[in-house]
């Protein structure tokens, strides 16, 4: 049940919904980064949701600044505490 809710709240992200929960959040991304998350989760999220998660991480070192990394899996972390 909470994988198709998850699966239809992804169909309908936006690049602008990723943005202002990103600032929320004290996180400036670039459009590179920005690209790279919104394609990862609309492609990737439920590799997310499991426990190879960090697959997904190692590849975003490659896209995402340092410290942009650091604080995208800090927030994954905490998030993934609490709901999963």
């Amino acid at each position: 049940m909470y994988l198709k809710l998850i699966e239809n709240y992804i169909k309908n992200l936006t690049l602008n919904d990723i943005t202002i929960f990103a600032l929320k959040n004290n996180i400036e991304l670039n459009n590179q980064e920005l690209d790279f998350i919104y394609k990862t989760l609309k492609n990737d999220y439920q590799l997310l949701l499991s426990e190879d998660y960090l697959k997904v991480f190692s590849n975003g070192k490659n896209y995402l600044s340092p410290t942009n990394y650091e604080k995208i899996l800090n927030l994954y972390l905490e998030y993934r505490l609490k709901y999963l």
